[in-house]
């Protein structure tokens, strides 16, 4: 009889086992926790300040307009300038 419990107490965990391990190792997205998927990324953005428009690294206008700064996305977005090409900075 305690054989009998030993086997489904070893089943159990290795059912557990391989239902856990996939998520822990998975670079899936969807597989990662909450606290991960709300967290907002501090992207660093140029700011136009003669047009309102902000631009996202990489870009062309990025550090290459006559006039603006540098700031951080969500600043900008609450300061009212609005992303280049209607595309947030990812």
């Amino acid at each position: 009889m305690d054989l009998r419990r030993t086997r489904l107490a070893v089943a159990a965990l290795l059912g557990l086992l391989l239902c856990v391990l996939p998520v822990l190792y998975s670079t899936d997205p969807a597989a990662q926790s909450g606290q991960e998927k709300t967290q907002i990324k501090e992207i660093t953005v140029w700011v136009n300040t003669s047009s309102g428009v902000y631009h996202c690294p990489g870009t062309r206008w990025y550090g290459n307009t006559k006039q603006g700064e540098f700031t951080t996305q969500k600043k900008a977005q609450e300061a009212g300038n609005r992303p280049a090409y209607g595309e947030v900075c990812q």
